[in-house]
């Protein structure tokens, strides 16, 4: 049977009725929707004034993950999770590997580590490292705050990112392995380690 005119109206009207409860929630609200008929897939890279709403069973929602390098910052409302970007570090001399990419490391999440951190040399051409700060929400970082309630996980993201995206956590664990690898065989590591089995063996025919 055709659909009438009238019960196809009412349709669009509940369709257009629940898309702006889906959209419409700001994640300080007292209730959030709970009548979600579809979730969205997990989003990496979000950016911009965004928001979504992730199944609980999403690990990557469960998780809090973003390939962004957000770090836990002080929020009033306990029941709100609040992570502010802490942009990038790049090159101070801007180079370019063999391949043509650029350096954009992720920063560390601890205070002192990312000072450390940028006291080290590049990796592709031994210049200084430097600090680009994320300023894409009115001059301050980023911000995205998590908030679980009942099936549903809701995500908010405040704020454009004004910095290149960094390495993802994969990709830095990846870097510093090779790097590990190098120093490890390296002419003065293999030197030193020839040092010290000397050392043993005279120690021990004393």
């Amino acid at each position: 049977m055709l659909k009438g005119a009238d019960e196809s109206v009412m349709e669009q009207e509940d369709s257009a009725s629940q898309h702006g409860e889906m959209t419409s929630w700001d994640i300080n609200d007292i209730k959030l929707p709970q009548h979600v008929s579809q979730t969205d897939w997990f989003q990496e890279w979000p950016d911009s004034y965004v928001k979504h709403i992730y199944s609980s069973e999403d690990k990557n929602a469960q998780r809090h993950h973003s390939s962004w390098a957000m770090r836990n910052t002080n929020n009033h409302n306990s029941r709100i999770l609040k992570k502010s970007c802490l942009g990038v570090v790049v090159c101070g001399n801007d180079c370019s590997t063999l391949d043509g990419r650029k350096i954009y490391l992720r920063p560390a999440i601890c205070d002192k580590a990312r000072q450390k951190q940028q006291r080290r040399c590049c990796p592709n051409c031994n210049g200084p490292l430097r600090l680009l700060s994320c300023r894409g929400h009115g001059g301050y970082p980023v911000t995205n705050f998590w908030r679980h309630e009942g099936q549903f996980i809701f995500f908010q993201s405040k704020g454009a990112h004004d910095h290149p995206r960094p390495e993802t956590k994969l990709e830095a664990e990846a870097r510093r392995s090779i790097q590990k690898a190098k120093t490890a065989f390296s002419p003065s590591s293999l030197r030193l380690k020839r040092i010290q089995e000397i050392e043993v063996t005279l120690a021990i025919g004393q």
